[in-house]
């Protein structure tokens, strides 16, 4: 653990976001700032890390969807704290990325959404939620007004994953298919109909998704690989149980 971080402070923030307890997790914060911890130390040696644990263990089925929730809400209320205290000093955040979220048009199942939209801001990314029955063209003119890096659609439901497809047709129409990671998820969309569709990514899970946009997002920035219009890029297969 970094010195920046008080030890007991950061192994008690880490254990509250553990175990998705947001008030203890606001408290430890808290101590750790009026102790001196570096803000930014503490997303990125404790905050981060401990998210991570998290999405592991939801992985491996050592914990399930309520305490996923909780450890995402946790955190975002963790991460809103440190960015307030630093905005009182003059500095910000740097986000890791700018995401734009949202169930496709019909579809108005929106939890694995929210809790997809949760992670990333637990994370560190700047996501703008649309909410849900969102049209392809309402993904790209957001995408477009806040410079996203990072499309992310819903489906839940089979009748409506063509709206899917709709917004990878569209980000080709347009040519912007190599401008954005395009990542799809939901009960009804799997890793052939992303591949189909010619999606950017796809993740089983809520915490995949992030896993999978930093993959690509990093991918990027280095031009190791480049994001291209087909070939979805998968998160690793673990049997997980999919956020519907």
């Amino acid at each position: 653990m970094s010195a920046i971080v008080p030890g007991s402070a950061a192994e008690a923030l880490r254990d509250a976001l553990l175990n998705g307890d947001s008030v203890a997790a606001t408290a430890a914060t808290r101590a750790a700032l009026e102790a001196g911890a570096d803000p930014l130390e503490l997303i990125q040696e404790v905050v981060v890390p401990a998210l991570t644990e998290v999405g592991r263990r939801f992985e491996d089925l050592d914990i399930f969807l309520p305490e996923l929730i909780e450890a995402g809400q946790a955190g975002r209320a963790v991460s809103e704290l440190i960015e307030a205290e630093m905005a009182k000093k003059g500095g910000s955040v740097e986000p890791e990325g700018i995401v734009v979220i949202g169930a496709v048009k019909g579809d108005i199942h929106d939890i694995g959404k929210n809790i997809v939209a949760s992670l990333f801001k637990a994370h560190g990314f700047k996501v703008i939620d649309l909410g849900k029955d969102v049209p392809a063209t309402r993904f790209l003119e957001a995408a477009q007004e806040y410079k996203a890096d990072v499309i992310a659609a819903s489906a839940l439901m089979s009748i409506t994953r063509a709206s899917c497809r709709e917004v990878a047709d569209l980000l080709r129409t347009v040519n912007l298919s190599d401008r954005y990671v395009y990542l799809v998820g939901g009960g009804s969309v799997d890793q052939t109909y992303a591949t189909e569709i010619g999606a950017t990514g796809y993740a089983k899970t809520a915490s995949g998704a992030v896993d999978v946009a930093r993959v690509l997002l990093a991918q990027r920035s280095t031009g190791a690989v480049p994001v291209r219009s087909t070939g979805a890029v998968p998160v690793r297969s673990t049997g997980a149980v999919p956020v519907r």
